[in-house]
């Protein structure tokens, strides 16, 4: 079987014939591997395509996160300066707007038209023309409320869920038709089969549950509602301690949620196995990222035990990396899918 097909599995519930492995993420490393820079070649899809195809080749992922370390280039779009001109995660300077009052400047039409946004489209099609029938291809965008907080800025996002939650809703639905807007072009492609959306401000570790219940849920389950009726497999990745609302990852319904190692492997299972596929939670840092190959397959080997069988279940590092971590340990990891 290919790796696309034992992932789809997981993603279906099944048990495999052995547990997909993958490195979700990686796009930063990607590009450092390659020798280049974000600024070198994001307005050449071929080139972005490469950068991932590469990537590829060297870790054989059963499924592949396209366009990771490229999602702040919508927010830049709109408005918001970046730094791009190395192979680090590019960073945005600041943010689109000041206030919320400033909301009607925003245009998704603006975003879409762009031509490098339109080359970083095509770039997922190259990918999966070249490999779509090998891996699993899912491209990654930021969340609703995590694209909100790049739009607005994190600390003010926080404190309009207090004290202007009705216009802040009406931003986040615009960063849902926003992300809708890139993907769909994305998604027209036969051998894209799903989207991510990772959503680290919706983090355990920044807002409180029913923060998350009135804000983020809404948009992501509208995401993976429109994904479903595409007949597409919705994932979704929350960073930090999402331990208190896997129930709601249940209502939200995505084919697949990635957590962080903060989260017990354990509780996920009683609470997500059998009813959604759960991706994790090998962590980026430590042995991951300064440690030595064997302590890597440890702490994964580790993972594998606390899940058992049953199925439904992706191994992975619970959050991206860093660019330099050690070739070694990620192909220690990956080395796993041999031994499953």
């Amino acid at each position: 079987m290919t790796g696309r097909e034992i992932a789809q599995m997981a993603f279906e519930l099944k048990e495999p014939p052995r547990v997909p492995v993958t490195l979700i993420g990686g796009g930063a490393w990607a590009v450092h591997r390659a020798g280049r820079t974000f600024a070198g070649i994001k307005d050449d899809p071929a080139q972005i395509a490469d950068v991932f195809i590469q990537y590829f080749k060297q870790m054989d992922h059963d499924l592949l996160w396209t366009g990771s370390n490229f999602l702040n280039y919508p927010i830049h779009f709109l408005g918001c300066p970046i730094k791009d001109d190395s192979s680090d995660y590019p960073a945005l300077e600041g943010s689109v707007i000041k206030n919320l009052d400033e909301m009607d400047q925003l245009s998704i039409e603006k975003v879409v038209r762009h031509p490098t946004m339109q080359g970083i489209i095509r770039s997922h099609h190259l990918i999966a023309d070249a490999i779509g029938q090998k891996t699993l291809i899912i491209p990654t965008q930021w969340a609703p409320f995590t694209v909100t907080a790049r739009i607005l800025g994190t600390e003010a996002t926080l404190m309009a869920t207090i004290q202007d939650a009705d216009r802040l809703r009406n931003l986040i639905q615009f960063s849902t038709d926003l992300i809708w807007a890139l993907l769909e072009p994305v998604l027209e492609h036969k051998d894209i089969l799903g989207a991510n959306f990772s959503d680290p401000v919706a983090s355990g570790d920044l807002i409180s549950p029913p923060t998350f219940r009135k804000f983020a849920a809404p948009a992501l389950q509208d995401l993976s509602q429109r994904l479903k009726a595409k007949g597409k497999y919705s994932m979704i990745h929350i960073c930090g301690d999402s331990t208190r609302i896997l129930k709601d990852i249940l209502e939200i319904g995505p084919n697949c949620f990635s957590l962080e190692s903060k989260v017990d492997l354990r509780a996920a299972k009683e609470i997500l196995g059998g009813k959604v596929c759960v991706a994790g939670n090998v962590s980026p840092i430590g042995a991951f990222l300064s440690g030595k190959p064997e302590e890597v397959g440890a702490e994964a080997r580790s993972c594998l035990a606390v899940w058992g069988h049953g199925g439904g279940y992706i191994l992975t590092v619970g959050c991206d990396f860093a660019k330099d971590v050690p070739l070694e340990n990620m192909r220690a990891l990956m080395s796993l899918k041999e031994r499953t």
